[in-house]
């Protein structure tokens, strides 16, 4: 009946992953209403399951019992894309905004731990990273020109489902240590495929962008984490999970332009994109049993990770976190917290991502939860990241065009439920 029932949740979570809007970089700031609630923090702070699963696979010893979780994120994304080019006869400049896209995102977990024991264990589906892009073409605006003056439509997919199997040991009453095994899958599509090498009819153009259609690949990885407990109120927590490891993603295309000769034949392109390895440290404190804070500092390694880092230009980030916690009853607690994140995308390379929108920096978070009963716990969060920009001139294949600029806008807001099932040991 258990293998049923995980064969089943993964099949499902593995046909819903949609495309995620993101807010480190690619990666969502949290997963689940709690921790999504307390700006994505609580890697020292063992009060979600999700949360857990997430950050810090030591935090499995903390909880007694069966926990499963069953969550649901509505995400919607305010993206827009601008920009000029000077020309004799004035600045020819224009500006195209998305229809507002949204995304449903899932999230399960399920994590157990028997009461003295010094082992717990558990598994997580979670849909944590992606992000899309939909531009019309628009020849008001000259980056959505039609090709080969501008890209022509835009149109973007990208969505990582993350499988968590973690293992921790409790090895003294203060100390837990937590491993974790990285299972993910991906898909990816793009049009046009700004990552490929463009069809150009010798090096002043004019150039032609090839498009690949949706494609999937598997990934691997690994994390480990640590819990120490200092002492009732105060707790550290540190965890590092690995780069996730891709097959390249590998697609059947045709060359674009139409004034070569070999316009319309076959061309392979495969691209290597690999999910950043991550470092979390921070501080859960608890000074009363009504009250629970959170303190983490994250550093994402885009740099090293293939895809992001060498073809699209991104930067090492780091990223600051803050959640609260206050039980205004036994039953009802409400939530708070802020994320802060670097852009991983430089100035000079906002030509090459208008399809990659990731330029999310504030996030505002607010949530609660009330115990509907003994077993049950709805959990309730809602969070909104500004509009943020980041502005680059246009690169052609000789270097950046003078008198030319594009400019991305990103932001973004969420509604998260979760269900949290604490079931008898």
């Amino acid at each position: 009946m258990k293998r049923t029932a995980v064969a089943s949740l993964t099949a499902l979570a593995l046909l819903a992953a949609p495309a995620v809007y993101a807010g480190n970089g690619h990666t969502l700031h949290g997963v689940g209403a709690v921790n999504s609630s307390m700006g994505g923090a609580g890697v020292a702070l063992p009060i979600d399951t999700l949360g857990g699963l997430l950050l810090n696979p030591a935090l499995a010893t903390e909880q007694d019992g069966s926990h499963f979780a069953f969550s649901a994120e509505y995400n919607t994304a305010t993206n827009a894309v601008s920009s000029s080019v000077a020309t004799p006869f004035g600045t020819f400049s224009g500006k195209t905004e998305e229809a507002g896209d949204t995304a449903l995102i899932p999230a399960f977990g399920w994590v157990h731990h028997t009461k003295g024991s010094n082992f717990a264990y558990g598994i997580g589906f979670l849909g944590l990273a992606g992000f899309g892009a939909d531009y019309p073409q628009d020849p008001g605006n000259p980056i959505l020109a039609p090709q080969p003056n501008g890209f022509g439509r835009v149109y973007s997919y990208y969505a990582l489902l993350k499988v968590p199997t973690v293992l921790a040991w409790k090895l003294s009453d203060r100390f837990s240590l937590g491993l974790s095994l990285n299972v993910a899958r991906a898909s990816l599509q793009a049009d046009p495929a700004g990552f490929a090498s463009p069809d150009c009819s010798g090096p002043a153009g004019p150039c032609y962008v090839p498009h690949v259609n949706l494609d999937s690949a598997w990934g691997y990885g690994a994390g480990i984490g640590l819990y120490y407990k200092i002492n009732p109120a105060f707790a550290l927590g540190a965890s590092y999970n690995t780069k996730t490891s891709f097959q390249d993603f590998e697609w059947n295309s045709a060359h674009a332009n139409p004034g070569l000769p070999n316009y319309g034949t076959s061309r392979k392109i495969r691209l290597g994109l690999d999910h950043p390895a991550q470092a979390v440290v921070g501080l859960g404190w608890t000074p009363t049993n009504q009250l629970a804070l959170a303190l983490d500092y994250k550093w994402i390694n885009y740099e090293n990770a293939a895809g992001f880092g060498d073809v699209l230009g991104f930067k090492d980030i780091n990223v600051y976190e803050a959640g609260v916690q206050y039980k205004a009853t036994p039953k009802l607690a409400l939530r708070a917290g802020y994320n802060h994140s670097e852009v991983p995308i430089p100035d000079d390379r906002t030509f090459f991502t208008i399809e990659v929108p990731a330029v999310f920096v504030n996030h505002y978070c607010v949530g609660l939860g009330f115990q509907a009963t003994d077993s049950l716990t709805l959990d309730l969060a809602y969070y909104r990241v500004p509009n943020s920009t980041i502005t680059g001139p246009f690169v052609g294949p000789t270097g950046p065009v003078p008198g030319t600029s594009v400019t991305t806008r990103s932001g973004m807001k969420s509604v998260v439920a979760t269900f949290n099932f604490a079931l008898p040991q």
